[in-house]
């Protein structure tokens, strides 16, 4: 059993040497880079700030793979003008490709977004963020989350682009904001809310 072990260690140092080209980074990295460093996961960040801020088609074919899938109960809520039933069920993919995406992105306002925190693993970016003024400059501020599950372009351009994403923020804020939903209970004596 001992002579085994040294026989081990020795094939795997071969086989390492054997690769000169490939590099491994420790817990949460893979071979030849192939994981985001801080500067492509804060590009990848901005992208998604762009497509909020910024919208246009190109950008939208550049930054997100054919085949994104966006899931968000806040844009959903948003849809359904907070309703309890309507066109977007809690739960289910707010956009299930590029293509819906841009259909719903493209005929939306421009909105000021503000990245806040970015963190990422070898293919998630995740974000924290906030709109100051999202329905107009006396709106309630709204604060979100988003986490972007990413894959590695080998075609050009950027080099990773958005596969998935994951996103929150306070709808019933930017419900408000839209005066979608208007509060009719705001001056009276406030009793805090048991949550179960």
């Amino acid at each position: 059993m001992h002579a085994f072990i040294p026989a081990v260690v020795s094939a795997l140092a071969l086989g390492v040497s054997a690769t000169p080209s490939r590099h491994w980074w420790g817990f949460g990295k893979d071979f030849n880079g192939q994981c985001l460093s801080d500067d492509c996961a804060n590009t990848v960040a901005n992208n998604f700030k762009s497509l909020i801020s910024d919208y246009s088609n190109g950008l939208a074919d550049s930054v997100l793979t054919a085949d994104y899938v966006d899931y968000s109960d806040s844009v959903n809520e948003l849809i359904n003008n907070g309703c309890a039933t309507g066109h977007a069920p809690l739960g289910t993919a707010t956009f299930s490709s590029r293509s819906q995406f841009e259909a719903g992105q493209g005929g939306q306002p421009n909105i000021p977004f503000e990245i806040l925190n970015v963190w990422h693993s070898c293919d998630t970016v995740t974000m924290r963020w906030r709109s100051s003024a999202p329905g107009g400059s006396n709106a309630q501020q709204v604060t979100g989350i988003a986490v972007q599950q990413v894959v590695r372009n080998y075609n050009g351009g950027q080099k990773w682009l958005i596969k998935e994403t994951f996103s929150e923020f306070n709808s019933g804020a930017w419900l408000a904001d839209l005066n979608i939903t208007v509060p009719t209970n705001c001056n009276a004596v406030h009793k805090r809310a048991t949550l179960m």
